[in-house]
């Protein structure tokens, strides 16, 4: 607020607002997400063209048909042609409507009443799911009892039956391309044609951040702010196998497990009644393919494979969640968003970009979290400073357990999607979704960390198999080309060289296998060189 008590005006108070965003990694992020986006748009419409189907239709997901269908018409009613054929069309003959009910009725208010002139309990489960008001639930009623109620249902069918027909009229327009440097082209198409269009193209969040200073370096919210402008860095997405990490660190930390323990790669129950878990019923998560070992495996080869039956394990052994929540809490993830159920340990939670990659910096900041920020400071016309952003840092994690959580994420990573290439220490974790809706990378070095999401902004589009919807395929490419871009950038403030801080002395924690063994001899699991070609989510 100015001294005056009013807000300031950002677009003509003459403020001097002053970013962490560096302009050059900014360009390379920017450049490696055109990059990649155009080959995985290319793929995506090619799979989609192969079976003669749009992911409206799409015969496995028969049971969400209606919800896909309610989400088109809704986009439709968002769309500006429709908002101009409303203000033209609609308002007018509405106007009685509203003043013989003493309120102005929504498009939303009208596809209510229409469905509850079909279905007498509609309203009341409307009401019991806390969706509408008892006012609202009274007012529909109103309005349905009144003879003029069925003249306003006329008015409103009249107008969606011109809308539906306008819309399937192929007209000129633009839309957006990844075939030119303009990212548009003219085109003859329908308005439900290019909705659909332009919801089949992929989304992604790309952000970057300094671990030892909180200060972003790149935000890359989509993949065109013209034709979509919804900032994805801060939409909450499921985040899939990205959250076992943290799992992991939880059972070193607060255990002391070694990465080098050797588990039973079988199928594991959390029993009803079992731990601090409270389960109604037992549960009994299977490996993403269905496949297990039969045999003890490392927790390096656990994480590095992505075994879900190693993370339920581990949560066994914890026999708390909170333990988890507490963790993720203290390195920047809202706890609102973790549910107390054993399924967080195979990352069953919606959770944003921002916070991920902020989570994830403080592995390479030696376990002490800083929140991100994106504003250095702000001053007024006059040069008077009026905000400055203030480091605050909590250790999350304690060093030595924090050093076996990175070692681990460099042997997640090591050999894979071209890391072999690069010249800086670099660790990650991908992760993939239910039905391949969301594909993830989060990537650290020492100087940058790097977060990736890919996936549909309508979560049924997606890819219909592993092999192209995995976060290795859809999301790790970005980060090994915007990684390779910088180190082959000397102007770039980016240190290739720089490496992940090892607490001094032994660690507390043994990551030397061959010591380990040692002391706790057991059957070896297959090596690294037998392994490291496979590739896991």
């Amino acid at each position: 607020m100015k001294p005056d008590g009013t807000p300031w005006r950002i677009d003509s108070d003459g403020l001097r607002i002053y970013t962490t965003i560096d302009h050059r990694i900014q360009a390379h992020a920017e450049a490696a997400m055109i990059k990649h986006m155009t080959s995985l748009q290319k793929t995506f419409f090619r799979h989609w063209t192969l079976v003669k189907e749009d992911p409206w239709a799409y015969s496995d997901d028969d049971s969400f048909v209606d919800i896909k269908m309610e989400n088109l018409q809704s986009q439709i009613r968002a769309s500006e042609r429709y908002q101009g054929l409303r203000d033209d069309q609609l308002v007018e003959l509405l106007k009685p409507f509203n003043e013989t009910f003493g309120d102005d009725l929504s498009d939303i208010d009208l596809l209510r009443i229409d469905k509850a002139s079909k279905e007498k309990t509609y309203l009341s489960e409307l009401l019991a799911k806390k969706v509408i008001s008892k006012k609202q639930k009274d007012l529909y009623e109103k309005v349905l009892k009144d003879v003029n109620g069925k003249d306003l249902l006329r008015v409103w069918k009249e107008f969606q039956n011109r809308v539906d027909k306008i819309f399937k009229e192929p007209v000129k327009m633009s839309v957006f391309t990844y075939e030119n440097n303009q990212f548009e082209k003219d085109t003859v198409m329908s308005p439900l044609d290019s909705i659909k269009y332009h919801r089949k193209h992929l989304q992604t969040g790309i952000l970057a951040i300094d671990p030892q200073t909180g200060h972003i370096k790149a935000w890359v919210g989509g993949i065109n702010m013209k034709y979509f402008q919804q900032d994805h860095i801060h939409t909450n997405r499921q985040v899939g196998s990205t959250f076992k990490p943290f799992v992991y660190s939880t059972a070193i930390a607060f255990q002391g497990i070694s990465p080098c323990s050797e588990v039973y790669d079988i199928q594991y129950t959390i029993s009803k009644g079992e731990g601090n878990f409270h389960m109604q019923n037992d549960w009994s998560p299977k490996n993403s393919d269905n496949t297990y070992e039969g045999k003890p495996i490392t927790l390096y080869q656990a994480l590095r494979e992505s075994k879900n039956t190693i993370s339920v394990y581990l949560m066994k052994q914890i026999g708390d969640v909170e333990q988890v929540r507490n963790l993720a809490g203290n390195m920047g993830i809202d706890k609102n968003k973790l549910p107390s159920v054993p399924s967080l340990c195979l990352g069953s939670a919606d959770i944003s970009l921002y916070e991920m990659t902020g989570a994830y910096a403080v592995f390479a900041n030696n376990g002490i979290y800083i929140k991100p920020t994106f504003i250095k400071q702000i001053e007024d016309k006059n040069g008077k400073l009026i905000y400055r952003s203030i480091e605050t840092e909590e250790q999350a994690l304690q060093p030595d357990a924090n050093y076996v959580m990175v070692d681990m994420l460099k042997n997640a990573l090591a050999g894979r999607g071209g890391s072999y290439e690069l010249t800086s220490e670099v660790g990650g974790k991908t992760g993939t979704t239910q039905n391949h809706s969301d594909g993830w990378f989060m990537g650290i070095t020492p100087s940058l960390v790097v977060g990736v999401w890919v996936g549909g902004e309508d979560r049924w589009v997606r890819f219909r198999d592993l092999a192209n919807g995995q976060g290795s395929v859809m999301a790790r490419p970005m980060f090994i080309d915007l990684i390779k871009r910088l180190e082959a950038d000397p102007a770039a403030d980016y240190d290739k060289t720089a490496k992940f801080y090892k607490p001094p002395g032994k660690l507390s924690i043994t990551i030397d296998c061959d010591e380990y063994h040692n002391l706790h001899p057991l059957n070896k699991p297959e090596s690294f060189e037998q392994d490291k070609e496979r590739e896991f989510f």
